[in-house]
C-alpha cells in the first residue's frame, strides 16, 4: 500500500506510525468507543481479547493539532488489506475526518478492502456510503467488502 498521508478535512490532521507505547491510548479510546457494542453483543468488554488484537506495527496514530485523536489499523496481505479497528475520539467524530482518512486509504491502494463490524454500528454508514458492501452476516456481525 502506498504511503497514506495528510489529507483536508474540516479537521487538518497529520498520522504517524503507533509505537508499543501507543498501547494505552488506543486501548482506551477503543473501550470508550465500543463499550456499549461489545456489552451488547458480546457481554462486555475483555481486556485480554483486545491485547492479544492489538499490533502496534499495524496501527497508525490520527493527530490534530499535535494530539493524539484516534487510529486505524490495517493488516495487508498480497491480496486485500483487512480494517482491523478504526477509532475517533468523541469530540472529532461526525466532522469527516472519518471519511477523509477512508478515502485515502481507499485512494492509494488497488487491493480489495474488508473490514468488519456491528450491524447497529453507526459507522456502518460511513463504510456503506464509501462503496462497501455486505459480503456476509453472523447474527449481528457484519463482514463488508470494497473491491
Amino acid at each position: 500500500m502506498k504511503e497514506v498521508g495528510q489529507a483536508m478535512t474540516e479537521i487538518n490532521y497529520q498520522l504517524r506510525l503507533a509505537a508499543k507505547t501507543d498501547y494505552p491510548f488506543c486501548h482506551d479510546l477503543t473501550k470508550q468507543n465500543m463499550l456499549t457494542l461489545f456489552s451488547r453483543h458480546w457481554g462486555g468488554w475483555v481486556d485480554s481479547v483486545f491485547h492479544n488484537d492489538f499490533q502496534a506495527e499495524e496501527a497508525t496514530i490520527i493527530q490534530v493539532d499535535g494530539q493524539d485523536v484516534g487510529y486505524f489499523s490495517l493488516k495487508e496481505t498480497k491480496t486485500e488489506l483487512y480494517l482491523s479497528n478504526m477509532q475517533l475520539s468523541s469530540a472529532t467524530q461526525g466532522q469527516g475526518l472519518g471519511s477523509s482518512i477512508m478515502e485515502s486509504i481507499l485512494a492509494n491502494t488497488s487491493k480489495q478492502m474488508r473490514l468488519t463490524t456491528f450491524s447497529d454500528n453507526p459507522a456502518m454508514r460511513l463504510y456503506e456510503r464509501l462503496g462497501f458492501e455486505v459480503a456476509e452476516r453472523d447474527g449481528e456481525t457484519v463482514y463488508m467488502l470494497k473491491r
